[in-house]
Parts: structure tokens; sequence; C-alpha cells
């Protein structure tokens, strides 16, 4: 495929992919970095883990408040602003002489991210042809999954070299990048239009819309509930000589690309409940299995690659099956969605938080199941299939 296909606007996609490669690596490089950044705050792991929380509850509040606000405003202007905020956001992580203030700092990144990921790919669709707008979609996005892939684990390996706090300021270099060649590539683009809030929740009357948010909730925070403490709990295994945790984060990075990938195809072909079910079933056994595995690198390495896999596999379905439910609030009841799936990060790093003040960290895998399975039997009982319901 030729690239001027695009209109001569590739460039400025992978500009876009720059900043959510950035916001990506951003969301979770904390879960890598915990007893580094518990060692100089003085902290518990397990109050460390909560800035994860804090980021993800700050985007999910900040989303659609955002969208809300800003609904008027040229959205060239709109992703300057966004980038801006999440410069100085993780600046302020990496000048933080206090654990209150990289929470501010969070919060901060957070807000820019929320103005700046939805915004971008609504830009990246209006940059190009109609035949176009997914492939165009998915480079944007896909610097959310190659931070997953890459960006986290090599962050956190690089943490060991030169320090957390050099990783924030690779990170606001990222942001500067983007927002230096955006501001330069990118054309004003007509605002998007104000929806009030009343019409934002109106998808929220269906049932089934309802249901499926709820399915995104317990699924996300049954993942959660692990991922934000992976660090501490993979503190004592070791391949050879090594600390595994940067090796597993990459495979769980390399099995999040080929869950992404696959996820459309199958939902195509087999539709969005049979892909539901299979990847949160296999995800909620592969956590279980990971308490009992947990000591032994061979098995957490298999783990993490099956868990990156389903982990990114479940997300599609249930987006397609929002916007079958309804034609006319589709894309509001994805927006809710997003809302939704950052509600579910910042719980599972909560209860994850909570686990570790009491008990050890290998229960936090056991502590995922019931989430899990609260999360099969949603679907189990009201995922009804791709039918319109105007």
């Amino acid at each position: 495929m030729k690239l001027t296909e695009y209109n001569g606007h590739f460039l400025t996609l992978c500009l876009m992919a720059t900043g959510t490669f950035a916001i990506g690596t951003d969301a979770f490089i904390v879960a890598g970095i915990l007893d580094e950044i518990s060692g100089t705050f003085a902290v518990s792991p397990a109050q460390a883990g909560q800035l994860i929380s804090v980021f993800a509850l700050a985007y999910m509040v900040f989303a659609p408040l955002t969208a809300w606000l800003l609904g008027n405003l040229n959205r060239k202007h709109i992703l300057q602003l966004a980038l801006v905020l999440f410069i100085a956001g993780n600046l302020v992580c990496a000048y933080a002489d206090s654990f209150l203030q990289i929470s501010a700092g969070r919060v901060l990144a957070a807000l820019g991210a929320a103005c700046y990921t939805p915004r971008a790919a609504a830009a990246a669709v209006g940059l190009v042809a109609e035949k176009r707008r997914g492939l165009a979609i998915s480079i944007v996005y896909g610097g959310m999954t190659l931070a997953i892939a890459l960006g986290i684990p090599f962050g956190t390996f690089l943490a060991k070299l030169i320090g957390w706090r050099e990783i924030f300021l690779l990170i606001a270099l990222l942001g500067a990048v983007a927002l230096l060649g955006l501001s330069l590539a990118l054309n004003a683009i007509a605002a998007p239009g104000k929806h009030s809030l009343k019409e934002r929740l109106a998808p929220l009357r269906q049932k089934a819309v309802l249901t499926t948010l709820l399915i995104t909730f317990f699924a996300v925070c049954s993942e959660h509930i692990v991922y934000s403490y992976v660090s501490v709990l993979l503190k004592n295994t070791q391949l050879g000589p090594e600390a595994i945790l940067p090796l597993a984060l990459l495979v769980f990075g390399i099995g999040a690309v080929i869950g992404n990938f696959v996820s459309g195809l199958l939902t195509d072909t087999f539709g969005s409940k049979f892909v539901l079910l299979f990847s949160v079933s296999i995800q909620t056994l592969s956590l279980f299995l990971l308490a009992f595995y947990v000591t032994s690198p061979w098995w957490v390495l298999a783990i993490f690659l099956v868990w990156g896999i389903t982990g990114w596999m479940y997300l599609v379905p249930i987006q397609h099956h929002l916007l079958s439910l309804s034609k006319r609030f589709g894309a509001l009841t994805v927006s809710l969605n997003s809302s939704v799936l950052y509600a579910g990060i910042a719980a599972g790093g909560m209860l994850g938080g909570l686990t570790l003040y009491t008990l050890p960290a290998y229960y936090l895998p056991l502590f995922s199941l019931p989430l899990g399975a609260i999360a099969l039997l949603l679907t189990l009982l009201f995922f009804q299939g791709e039918k319109s319901h105007d």
C-alpha cells in the first residue's frame, strides 16, 4: 500500500502515534518501577501502586468532562493543549520531592492524556479518505499497543540503569516531539461540536449497554489487580542471574500485539460473544495459574504470553457489540466504555493495594478469579450478539 494513499498525512499519523505511545507508556510504567518509587518516597509498594489508580481514575473522570467542555474548540488546539498538560505532568513527576507531588503530576498527565487520545483518533479520521479511516485509527492506537509491547518493558529495564525520574523525563520528551511535530504538520481542524452530559449518558438507559460496560469493568479489574503490582509479584523470580520482570513484560507486550491483531479477525469470523467468552476465560485461568507458578521462570513467561494475547482480545468484541446496539449512540457508548475501562484499572489497582497490606503478593492472582468469573457470568446471561436496538 502506497503512502500517497494517505493523502500525504502518513507522517502526521505517525506523530499522533508518538503521542499515544508516550501516553501508553506513562499510564502503566509505574507497574515496572514500584520498588524504585516506593524506596525514594519511603512508602510501601502497595501505596506506590496507587499512582496507577490515580492516573486511571483521573482519566476516567476527565475524558467525558473535557469532551463536553472543549467540544467547541479547534481540534488542533485541543491536541496542543493536551500535550502541554501531559508534558507538564511528567515533568512534575520527574522532579517531585514528595509522594503528594508525584500524585499531582499523575493527575495532570492524565488530564492531558484524556484530552489527547480521543481527539487524536477523531482527527486521524478527518485526514484520510473514508475507505482508509480504519487504518488511520489503527496507526494512532498502534502507538498504545507499541507502548505495551516495547515502551513499558524497555522503560522498566532502563530505569534500573539510569533511574526512574529519567524515565518520566524521556516520556515528557516524547510528548514534546509529538507536540512540535503536530504543531508544524497539522492544519486547523474544525471543532467536533458539543454533546450535553444528558446526551452522553443516554446510552446507560439501555440495559444491554449497561451490562456490556459492567463486563468491561470486571474483566479489566480482574487483570489489573495483578498487573499493577507485577513488579512486587515477580520480585524474587529470576531467569538465570537476571530478574525476569523486564522479559516478562516484553513477552506480555508481544502477546498484546498478537491479541490486538487477531481479535478483529476472530470477532468477524465467530462473533463477539464467542471471542469475549474465550478471551476472558483463558485470561482468568492464566492469572489463577500464576499464583501457583510465580517462582518458575518458564511458566511465568508462558503465562504472560497467553495473558497478553487474551487480555488484548476482549476489548474489540466489546466495542463491536456496543456499536451494534445503537447506531444513534454508538460513538458515545464507545466513549463511555473507555471511561469504564479506566475505572476498572483504577479499581484493580486499589483492590491490589488493599490485598498487599494484609497478604503476600502471590495471593493477588487468586483474587482475579472471582472478578473474571463475574465478567463471564454477565456475558453468558446477558450478551445477546450483534443486533441493533435503535
